[in-house]
């Protein structure tokens, strides 16, 4: 918990959020202070274990004012007060079910599905808790529980943007393969991301072939866990260093053309490789940028990380600092102009921005585009209406139609994406209610990324 707040602060908003301690749904302000810079922190109040704040953005510039359904302002059944709505609090989906907003009826610009649920490493931090488990301690689902799980998507939203298959390690699936191509046989699935550690990458000649041949086809990527160029995170994050390892997947993929995003977990200890890590990726042509994803607390966590929830000010990052980071390590080739809020979802779950590579070297995108011209977006996330909930902001903006022509020129710009996930300490109910990365769950229904893998409510 957070000793002393600062005494001389401005509220922002009322949400819902979730006690670090018992996970359950209780009433939230937001606010930031009046210094400089201004912060941005989350203030939930537990009937049973009292307040708790967190740092939501260290910088106040990179957090957007955003407000989902009215409910989230009122308290739920666990609160201090009694709901006279007789809304059970219950991961928050009530009030949404009774205007019709259910995760089933937002837009879903990216479904994830596990396919294996096993891992050939033993990481000492996984979001997804996987065993580790190979050959006959395989543990996996059945290609057609996953194509039916799939079809059922395809058959109530007609189309999936983006596919992520995940795991567990979901390139040890033994039809691997034949489900790559029964998605790209299948109409109505746009685009497949592969999240990997690499490790049959690295060592398997045949493996490697085959998914150089799916990987042509195009409309297809990997998404590499990639933990920064110094060996301290690698150790904290995977119990060892990969980072030779990581270097020969790239080295592979490159002789196959496979595109390669690289996937950072950011923690204290590799926040200061941000750069490198852009560095890196920009010394391989296949690679079209990163993702930064600041650790989140859920699933496996070592006994000495969770220890540090007692002052997580120390142990825990937050977009703007991915923001900061990048600039002040760049020496000037990345500008906070570079950034900007995707207009799908909720805008302080995802930011993105782009160098651009030129025949005079890398360049800074805010030297050609200005994003601030584009972003009337944002306009309309002082509250949500019902038609904004369930429709995705890049079908109706011009940054929308800007973003989307970056990405079909993807040999000329490197993607830098920054995704805080949430967990019971940062966890703003509002974020839900805009939620559009969804997990394709065991029993078919479409649930929240952040909600499935929080600690305690997983498959709830």
């Amino acid at each position: 918990m957070i000793a002393s707040l600062p005494s001389f602060r401005t509220h922002l908003k009322h949400t819902r959020s979730r006690c670090p301690v018992c996970h359950d749904l209780c009433p939230a302000e937001v606010w930031k202070t009046n210094a400089t810079p201004s912060k941005v922190y989350l203030t939930r109040t537990c009937p049973e274990h009292g307040e708790a704040s967190m740092c939501i953005s260290s910088d106040a510039r990179f957090y957007w004012m955003s407000k989902g359904s009215d409910d989230n302002a009122c308290c739920g059944s666990g609160a201090c007060c009694a709901d006279p709505t007789g809304n059970d609090g219950t991961l928050g989906r009530n009030a949404l079910a009774e205007k019709g907003q259910t995760v089933e009826t937002l837009s879903t610009c990216l479904a994830l599905i596990e396919i294996v649920d096993s891992c050939n490493l033993a990481c000492p931090t996984c979001f997804a808790a996987s065993p580790t488990g190979v050959n006959e301690k395989l543990d996996y689902h059945s290609l057609e529980n996953i194509q039916e799980r799939i079809e059922g998507v395809l058959d109530r939203k007609k189309n999936i943007e983006i596919l992520q298959l995940s795991g567990g390690e979901p390139t040890l699936h033994p039809q691997f393969f034949e489900l790559l191509d029964w998605i790209h046989e299948r109409d109505g699935i746009d685009y497949v991301l592969v999240n990997t550690n690499g490790v049959l990458i690295a060592k398997d000649d045949v493996f490697l072939t085959e998914l150089g041949q799916r990987a042509r086809r195009g409309n297809f990527q990997l998404y590499l866990q990639f933990d920064g160029t110094g060996p301290e995170a690698q150790k904290a994050l995977r119990g060892g260093d990969l980072r030779a390892m990581k270097q020969r997947v790239m080295e592979r993929c490159a002789q196959e053309n496979i595109p390669v995003t690289l996937a950072m977990t950011v923690t204290p200890q590799n926040v200061a490789e941000l750069w490198s890590t852009i560095q890196f990726g920009l010394a391989h042509d296949n690679c079209r940028g990163v993702s930064f994803q600041p650790m989140f607390w859920s699933g496996r966590m070592p006994d000495g990380i969770a220890a540090n929830q007692l002052t997580p000010e120390a142990s825990r990052l937050n977009a703007a600092d991915i923001i900061l980071g990048c600039v002040d390590q760049s020496d000037g080739t990345i500008k906070f102009e570079d950034f900007t809020p995707l207009p799908c979802g909720d805008p302080n779950c995802a930011t993105i921005g782009y160098l651009l590579k030129t025949p005079l070297g890398v360049r800074s995108i805010s030297d050609f585009i200005d994003f601030s011209t584009v972003q009337d977006f944002l306009q309309d996330k002082v509250r949500y209406e019902l038609a904004d909930l369930q429709q995705c902001g890049c079908e109706n903006t011009a940054l929308g139609e800007l973003l989307h022509k970056f990405e079909m020129e993807e040999k000329d710009t490197f993607r830098l994406f920054i995704k805080p996930f949430m967990d019971s300490w940062t966890w703003d109910e509002d974020r839900i209610d805009r939620c559009c990365t969804h997990v394709i769950r065991p029993d078919g229904k479409l649930d929240s990324f952040c909600r499935y893998y929080h600690s305690g409510i997983q498959n709830s």
